[in-house]
């Protein structure tokens, strides 16, 4: 009798934990050391030891409803030391209630370690991503990144970070280039690329002669008659070459220093002619032919359009809704409903959408250039999550029942939860991936994909 007593006591308890409960423990699994490996697995010769993986603290655990376990919390996880032969755990906490755990394999044994995986979550609150993507894309490809306090020596021109998202500074150098330096705002909308092209430090040579018929060439090219400026020119020495008819008059390399603006200016005595020989022929290339007067008057018209607008750089924009009576907002100003289409300035610009007195989470464009840009906007929903998508390939196709979402490594748009999803990855010269994959109600599933090469 008395322990059918106990029974009804936790089924009771167990029904009031489920109820209100706001945490879920999966992944149950004993940690084992592999024959191939000296790593050793921690042990307790009278407790079991218990890892629970989760990123929330202020946890309070009981074993079998009656020991109170004193949990020790590291980066991203909870160690706990319980009984011998515990059948149940009670996880309490402030914000996220109360859950009754029962032991998947009948109780923990002292001398065994076992790890499993902790969820909560409010489903008052949308779910945020903690981390995010940056793509990185620099020229030239070897160059030195310093993201935060970390540096990295780039031997290509695309390398990935997994941020916490918030506000990055990074600074990108390279010999002979400008250094960059500058920081960017990382939201958990989407996984941010940035472009950095690294401007070389150039110089300027201007050279005079005194007859106006004489064509002037630096390097090979020519730059123009009796007197012309160079177009930019890199730091070191450059070969100035002088013809007149058929006579060489000058040919000599020119020193310039780091953005050093040279002015080289020829006299009668300076110039002495030498008939042209097999060598000093090697340095004159073909005149370039002469450009229609239309096309003279288009670039004429398009350099004076950008002088005007020099420091101002917008793009345009189409921001397209779900439904035609959903409310638009850029910049925390309503633009219109259903579609939008206009031209924003270069930045970050914040958007979103409201419909029956719901806001949609915020999501940041970035204009960095002219070239249009076309945003599909989300709608806002109850239980959604998210898949974290990563492979060892950078740049793989990710395809999600059939529809192309993006490139690896990325966070995908909100999903709705409980509902399997068809994931192929892929790339040229790799073989392909198929795995299906549930994300989980306000939270984020990590999906690591490893791509193996075509024989």
């Amino acid at each position: 009798m008395k322990g059918w007593c106990l029974t009804v006591i936790f089924l009771f308890s167990c029904m009031l934990a489920v109820d209100g409960q706001q945490m879920n423990i999966d992944g149950f699994a004993r940690l084992k050391r592999p024959l191939w490996k000296r790593s050793k697995v921690t042990v307790d010769k009278k407790l079991a030891m218990l890892d629970l993986y989760t990123s929330e603290k202020g946890f309070q655990f009981t074993a079998d409803g009656k020991t109170a376990v004193e949990a020790e919390e590291g980066e991203g996880v909870i160690t706990l030391k319980v009984p011998h032969k515990t059948r149940f755990v009670t996880v309490k906490h402030p914000d996220y209630g109360q859950l009754v755990w029962r032991v998947p394999k009948k109780y923990l044994k002292k001398k065994k370690h076992y790890r499993a995986t902790l969820d909560a979550y409010d489903p008052t609150k949308a779910y945020k991503v903690q981390k995010q993507w940056v793509v990185m894309n620099i020229q030239p490809e070897n160059a030195i990144v310093r993201m935060d306090s970390t540096v990295r020596l780039l031997r290509q021109p695309t390398t990935t970070y997994y941020l916490p998202v918030g506000s990055h500074t990074y600074q990108v150098e390279a010999p002979f280039y400008e250094a960059v330096t500058d920081s960017f705002l990382l939201t958990d909308s989407a996984k941010m690329v940035l472009t950095v092209r690294l401007q070389p430090v150039y110089s300027y040579l201007t050279v005079k002669t005194p007859w106006p018929n004489m064509e002037i060439w630096v390097d090979g090219a020519l730059m123009g008659r009796q007197e012309a400026t160079s177009m930019r020119l890199s730091e070191g020495n450059h070969r100035l070459t002088l013809f007149y008819d058929e006579y060489c008059y000058h040919d000599a390399h020119i020193s310039l220093g780091r953005a050093e603006k040279k002015v080289l200016e020829l006299t009668v005595r300076d110039l002495k002619p030498s008939p042209l020989t097999k060598t000093s022929r090697m340095a004159v290339k073909p005149l370039p032919k002469e450009q229609p007067a239309e096309n003279r008057q288009k670039q004429q018209a398009v350099a004076a359009t950008t002088t005007a607008d020099a420091g101002i750089v917008k793009a345009p924009v189409t921001l397209k809704a779900t439904d035609e009576d959903m409310e638009i907002w850029v910049d925390r100003e309503l633009v219109g409903n259903g579609t939008w289409s206009g031209m924003l300035s270069q930045g970050f610009h914040i958007i979103s959408t409201r419909q029956n007195g719901q806001e949609s989470p915020l999501s940041y464009l970035w204009i960095e250039d002219e070239f249009p840009q076309e945003v599909n906007l989300a709608v806002p929903q109850a239980g959604y999550g998210r898949l974290n998508i990563v492979s060892n390939v950078v740049g793989a196709q990710v395809f999600i029942d059939d529809v192309c979402i993006g490139q690896t490594p990325l966070i995908t748009e909100e999903l709705p939860a409980k509902h399997d999803y068809r994931l192929r990855i892929f790339h040229k010269g790799y073989g392909m991936v198929t795995k299906t994959v549930t994300p989980k109600a306000n939270d984020l599933v990590n999906v690591s994909v490893k791509l193996k090469k075509k024989k």
